[in-house]
């Protein structure tokens, strides 16, 4: 059955919007199995199939399976480095305190005896569960390497860890933004909510594979009524000021951007987890690990 997901077309001074929501990585794969109709007026020739497999990966059917899983394109370099750097967290577990009360669970032997009303154990009220949107921009230069782009992926689950150790639930989302004269595109894809315990699995092929932004999403904008001729170099990259406005992200909201532009350089994973947490500054927020000093305690 074809899937059809959320898409919005609105218009301000500058720009006519087209935005398309994806609830899940399934219901991308869905609606692309669906084959839409490619706006043919715009894009005379399918980029998304013909771009050279060096650049763009596997053809386009087996990009859009890989939504389902199966991607292992450098994945045990991914899973090594990552592990290593969560090997440096320092964990914390939110324990719930027995107090003293009315009613509860078990007795209060000292009270009781001394005649006191609150004779019971309870716990504690649990903490109110926080929650975080992170968006993370897929788009990237042709300058950013594929070592960048692995590294920025592991920084990115490897916040959500932190986050979540410290009580905070993450709202993942992947999206790209891009225009293009007077058209401005945006497709965005929820990866993990709140609830959901990180699928290291599932976020790694839209985090790291090149197939997803160069086929998958290349095909998901294929299939927009642009007027624009997007053609030829289908679009460019929006900054950020522009991301924040036409997405909503506003301060309480995380944007995570190219690796380059997150200072991200691909050589040191620790490095790179000092300058990407430096330049997200969330020191407030939650308790961040010294990666720098531990880089220089291994050396």
């Amino acid at each position: 059955m074809p899937v059809t997901p959320s898409l919005q077309i609105s218009r301000d001074e500058k720009f006519r919007i087209y935005r398309i929501n994806f609830k899940s990585l399934t219901e991308l794969e869905l609606y692309l199995k669906g084959n839409p109709e490619v706006n043919k007026s715009v894009f005379k020739t399918q980029k998304s199939i013909y771009l050279l497999e060096d650049f763009a990966g596997e053809p386009l059917p087996a990009a859009i399976n890989y939504c389902h899983g199966g991607y292992e394109t450098g994945l045990g370099v991914f899973l090594r480095l990552k592990k290593e750097l969560e090997s440096v967290n320092v964990m914390k577990t939110n324990f719930r305190r027995s107090v003293p009360a009315v009613v509860g669970s078990r007795p209060h032997v000292p009270n009781f005896v001394a005649g006191t009303p609150k004779t019971m154990f309870r716990l504690d009220k649990a903490k109110e569960k926080k929650f975080i949107d992170m968006y993370i921009n897929l788009a990237y230069s042709g300058e950013n390497t594929d070592e960048q782009i692995r590294n920025r992926g592991i920084l990115t689950l490897n916040l959500i860890t932190l986050f979540e150790s410290n009580g905070i639930g993450v709202n993942l989302h992947a999206f790209e933004a891009s225009y293009n004269y007077e058209e401005l595109f945006i497709a965005d894809v929820k990866l993990k909510r709140p609830d959901e315990i990180i699928n290291v699995g599932k976020c790694y092929y839209p985090l790291c594979g090149k197939e997803f932004i160069r086929r998958v999403l290349l095909r998901v904008k294929e299939s927009m009524p642009f007027m624009e001729k997007w053609g030829l170099g289908y679009g460019a990259v929006l900054p950020e000021t522009l991301i924040r406005k036409y997405m909503g992200i506003d301060d309480k909201k995380l944007l995570i951007l190219a690796p380059d532009e997150m200072g991200i350089k691909g050589k040191d994973i620790y490095e790179d987890a000092a300058v990407f947490f430096e330049r997200l500054n969330l020191s407030d927020k939650i308790s961040i690990p010294n990666y720098k000093n531990h880089k220089k305690n291994e050396a």
